[in-house]
């Protein structure tokens, strides 16, 4: 298995919609394709897309350490 640069380095498809907060405040959801459940949010679409990345390194080394390979991006995916 790789290790977590590797997973990291790849080009990881995302999105990031607006969404409410519990307090009904808007707030941006961030998610990453590939790997479900990985997402975080924030205050604004910058706030919630670098939160993503530090939830997206705690994803994948959670993957690592219990074994299991991350999911490739889509993109390397068909890259051949």
């Amino acid at each position: 298995m790789k290790n977590i640069n590797h997973y990291l380095a790849l080009p990881y498809q995302h999105t990031v919609t607006r969404e409410e907060c519990t307090d009904g405040s808007p707030c941006y959801v961030a998610r990453v394709i590939e790997l479900p459940g990985c997402e975080s949010h924030g205050m604004t679409r910058a706030v919630a897309l670098d939160n993503l990345e530090n939830a997206k390194r705690l994803y994948i080394e959670t993957m690592i350490e219990d074994g299991i390979e991350p999911a490739p991006a889509i993109a390397a995916a068909h890259a051949g």
